[in-house]
């Protein structure tokens, strides 16, 4: 049930966007300077020991991608569309239902390390301003960062003491994130040609993520990182996720744009067919392998 929960999300934003509430930049708001934040310092303080090396991983994989992008497009929209994955909000709920505890563990790792350069790097990108690494420090998810670290000595107090407002803040990540790309949906017109349009750029995506997760693997094994090397399946489940819907509320904070909502939920729809294929070919294996 949880892997509905985006879309459903996503629902509720469009039937707001009908209405006269302009609730999109509010949301944008709070996801940007506050939910994302707490979400990031909560994980660094209380889980580092067991997700600093994928929170590192993730975080060269999407500079890559992003380098990679800079040959291939110069928009930054579309080139954050093709580097900045939806991680948390729509790959933990799948992750979860299909792999468990391990998976989940990974993900939100990746998730860290994603929007730690997402919404520093995206954020330069998008505002036009030349990397200073003085405004890097300056952002809210590397602040999140920074102050995680210190509370890193009081990770049981942490836990003890925020584990309510983290999951609120971790609800809210997920469910202002999607209503606000439907709000933008609720604006636009899609057709069938739009999502055909994104079948190549999401092709070529899931190859490159395949080439660099195959490298993080080969890694994995050589220097004996259980988590990495057990979860392989987890892992290749990145390769079919669609756009973050995390760059609409980034595009709608700096630019006060919506460029991003189409290639965001065509890409969606796209990686939707592909991750119900995935997960029927997993459990497939897996009753072949009760079976068999």
């Amino acid at each position: 049930m949880t892997i509905f929960f985006p879309l459903i999300y996503l629902f509720a934003g469009w039937l707001l966007g009908k209405t006269a509430l302009d609730f999109k930049t509010a949301a944008s708001w709070v996801l940007t300077r506050i939910a994302i934040p707490i979400v990031i310092m909560f994980n660094i303080s209380s889980r580092f020991s067991s997700m600093s090396t994928i929170i590192t991983a993730t975080a060269v994989c999407m500079l890559t991608m992003l380098v990679v992008s800079r040959w291939i497009m110069r928009d930054p929209v579309k080139s954050l569309c093709f580097s900045y994955l939806n991680i948390g909000w729509l790959g933990l709920p799948v992750a979860s239902a299909l792999f468990g505890n391990d998976a989940s563990t990974i993900i939100i790792a990746a998730y860290v390390g994603s929007s730690i350069v997402g919404n520093s790097v995206g954020a330069g990108m998008l505002s036009g301003s030349r990397f200073s690494l003085f405004k890097l420090v300056q952002t809210p998810p590397v602040l999140a960062l920074i102050a995680g670290v210190v509370l890193i000595p009081f990770s049981q107090e942490v836990t003890r003491w925020c584990a309510g407002l983290y999951d609120v803040s971790k609800f809210m990540m997920s469910f202002l994130g999607m209503a606000v790309l439907g709000i933008w949906l609720s604006k636009i017109r899609l057709s069938g040609s739009d999502i055909l349009q994104e079948i190549k750029p999401f092709l070529l995506k899931s190859v490159v993520m395949a080439i660099l997760i195959s490298l993080l693997l080969i890694l994995a094994r050589i220097f004996h990182f259980r988590l990495i090397a057990e979860n392989p399946a987890t892992l290749y489940l990145f390769c079919l996720l669609p756009p973050a819907a995390n760059i609409i509320v980034l595009e709608t904070h700096y630019l006060g744009t919506g460029e991003s909502a189409k290639p965001i939920t065509c890409g969606t729809c796209v990686s939707i067919i592909a991750i119900s294929l995935y997960a029927v070919v997993i459990l497939g294996f897996r009753v072949w392998g009760v079976t068999g």
